[in-house]
């Protein structure tokens, strides 16, 4: 179901205007978009935005990474090596904080697997092993 969902939001779609305004930053500071700990083995969080990637970082190293869109769309991802969770949110609706942690224990049992979707602000974060 999860797959469906995510495949649905990038034909559904409306192209994110990315451009180089998008903002990120991976713990507090702009991050360049050298690759992060590529050699770490295991598990990876991958966020995107609008079906594009955005950054791919390893699930055991303790990260915070927000997204900053020129629109003024704002979410806080954060992977704390045991968790990841979307910490922050400034849409209207906030289900994608609702939607809790993914933990590598309950990634198959979650009505989303790996999934954390702000379907208003077009951002997605997946964990996969």
């Amino acid at each position: 179901m999860c797959v469906a969902l995510a495949a649905c939001l990038m034909l559904a779609g409306c192209q994110a205007k990315r451009g180089d305004q998008v903002a990120v930053l991976l713990d507090g500071q702009p991050w360049d978009g050298a690759p992060v700990s590529p050699e770490a083995a295991g598990p990876r969080v991958y966020i995107t935005l609008d079906g594009d990637k955005l950054i791919d970082l390893p699930f055991s190293e303790p990260r915070t990474v927000t997204v900053r869109q020129p629109d003024g769309a704002e979410n806080a991802v954060v992977i704390t090596g045991d968790a990841v969770y979307m910490a922050h949110a400034n849409c209207e609706n906030q289900d994608c904080v609702d939607m809790g942690q993914v933990t590598l224990d309950n990634l198959e049992m979650r009505v989303m697997g790996g999934f954390i979707i702000c379907l208003p602000h077009k951002v997605s974060v997946e964990v996969r092993e």
